[in-house]
């Protein structure tokens, strides 16, 4: 055997051992509905979620691929779909965006400036995303795509 294939075996071995211990360590026992810390880092670490279909997106304030929100706030709603998606949007001022966590209770909210990408990742089930312009003013966002 030669001295590369070791290394290959060896590395092999070590994370065959930490996904072990990680699953074993998962919260609530033997649940597969939670992963474990591993394999969320690997995860995030290496995973690309799907840009989410334009055609999934709907809201009042949809008019092609732009969203146009005048004094205050439109939800956009992605309709339900198989598997973690990333909604993209481009924002042309500040504007905040809001949505909540996927599989979880928890909403997250971030600022954007003009000139930024937002980009809210949604899971499988229908999802409301807040679109909100402070102000009596007019803010407009566009699908982005990956880039």
């Amino acid at each position: 055997m030669t001295r590369q294939t070791k290394i290959v075996i060896a590395a092999l071995v070590v994370i065959t051992v930490m996904f072990a211990g990680s699953a074993a360590q998962r919260p609530g026992g033997g649940s597969l509905e939670a992963p474990g810390a591993l394999v969320e880092w690997f995860g995030a670490k290496f995973a690309k979620t799907p840009d989410a279909d334009p055609a999934d997106l709907s809201a009042p304030c949809r008019s092609g691929d732009t969203f146009v929100v005048r004094d205050g706030s439109c939800v956009l709603r992605v309709a339900a779909r198989q598997g973690r998606r990333t909604v993209r949007l481009r924002a042309d001022s500040d504007v905040g965006v809001q949505a909540p966590a996927p599989g979880q209770d928890t909403l997250v909210r971030s600022d954007a400036k003009a000139g930024d990408t937002v980009s809210v990742t949604v899971g499988d089930a229908a999802t409301d995303i807040d679109l909100i312009c402070a102000g009596e003013r007019t803010c407009v966002l566009t699908i982005a795509k990956r880039g």
